[in-house]
C-alpha cells in the first residue's frame, strides 16, 4: 500500500470511485493508455477523480478522489478493458497538467473504523446479499458494506462524491438509506 503522502497520475472521470468496491473502465485515449500501461508494468496504481469542466477544455479534479488499483484487463487493439479495485481515498494537496495527463500530489486517508452494520440496515444488507451473494454478503462491517452499495447506487456523480467524503461509515449508511427512500428502492 501506499505512505502517507505520494505523487500519483489522476483518471479524469466523470464517475466515482469507492474503496473495496469495483468499477470497470474502458480505455481508449492515449494518454490513459499510457497511464493505465505503466500502472500494469509497475504495479502501482492511479488515481480516480469526480471532474467538473473548466473553461480552457480541461477538467478540473474534486479534492478527494480513490486510489485505483487495476484487478483485471483484456481488450482489442486501441481499447483496453480494465477493472478496477478502489483502495485508500485521499486529499489532492496539489496538481497540475504534465502533457495531457494529471498529477497529483496526495495525501491518503486513514482506513474508517470497523463498526458493525445495525438491525435497521436489514433492507441494506438484502441488497448486499443480491449484489455479492449470501457468504460474501454476511459478514461485511458498515464501512465495507457502505462503500460497495455506494458504488452500485443509482446516483448521481455528485451524489456519491458526497457519499465517498463522509467519515462516518453508519452516517454513509444512512444516507444511502434516504437515497434509496427517494427513488423508491427502499
Amino acid at each position: 500500500m501506499a505512505t502517507d503522502t505520494d505523487t500519483i497520475p489522476l483518471f479524469l472521470l466523470r464517475s466515482v470511485l469507492f474503496p473495496k468496491a469495483l468499477l470497470g473502465l474502458r480505455v481508449f485515449e492515449p494518454r490513459y493508455l499510457d497511464m493505465v500501461s505503466s500502472s500494469l508494468r509497475n504495479d502501482r496504481g492511479f488515481g480516480i477523480c469526480l471532474t467538473h469542466p473548466r473553461g480552457d477544455g480541461h477538467a478540473e479534479p474534486e479534492r478527494v478522489g480513490t486510489l485505483a488499483r487495476i484487478v483485471d484487463w483484456g481488450g482489442e487493439p486501441g481499447v483496453l478493458e480494465i477493472q478496477v479495485e478502489g483502495q485508500q481515498r485521499f486529499t489532492i494537496q496539489d496538481w497540475h497538467y504534465a502533457g495531457a495527463l494529471a498529477m497529483a500530489s496526495v495525501h491518503y486517508w486513514e482506513e474508517e473504523p470497523v463498526v458493525p452494520m445495525r438491525r435497521e440496515d436489514d433492507l441494506l444488507r438484502a441488497i448486499l446479499k443480491e449484489l455479492l451473494g449470501e457468504a460474501a454478503a454476511r459478514d461485511l462491517d458498515a464501512s465495507t458494506a457502505g462503500m460497495i452499495l455506494a458504488q452500485a447506487l443509482p446516483a448521481s456523480p455528485e451524489e456519491k462524491q458526497a457519499l465517498l467524503v463522509l467519515q462516518d461509515p453508519l452516517e454513509r449508511l444512512r444516507r444511502i438509506h434516504d437515497l434509496l427512500n427517494q427513488r423508491g428502492g427502499a
